[in-house]
């Protein structure tokens, strides 16, 4: 498997860690999407995603998803140390991908 790939260690995966995350991470919040990031003692980075009914029918929910991962796993950002969660908007339905990867960039900086 290539050291680009998207594997568990790269996910939040437990509720504590996401509401930790939640709770004590830096927000920044675009139209299309709501970013919680915190700092991580792992060496990498970790994304969790929350994407609600609000956003769409689960087609446009797990596109909307797939296109988030695919944008963290290309950014450089992530041999950062943080955690991030991702909290979709209904806005981001109509988002294109490059708009995505743009706001993971300034998030990431």
């Amino acid at each position: 498997m290539s050291s680009q790939a998207f594997t568990r260690n790269d996910r939040l995966r437990s509720k504590a860690e996401i509401q930790r995350t939640l709770r004590e991470g830096q927000k920044r919040s675009f139209p299309e999407l709501v970013f919680f990031r915190r700092d991580n003692e792992l060496g990498h980075a970790r994304l969790g995603l929350a994407v609600s009914r609000k956003v769409g029918k689960a087609v446009l929910r797990n596109r909307l998803k797939r296109r988030l991962r695919e944008a963290f796993r290309q950014s450089p950002g992530r041999a950062l140390a943080q955690d991030i969660m991702i909290v979709a908007r209904p806005a981001a339905r109509d988002a294109d991908y490059a708009a995505l990867c743009r706001r993971l960039a300034a998030v990431l900086r």
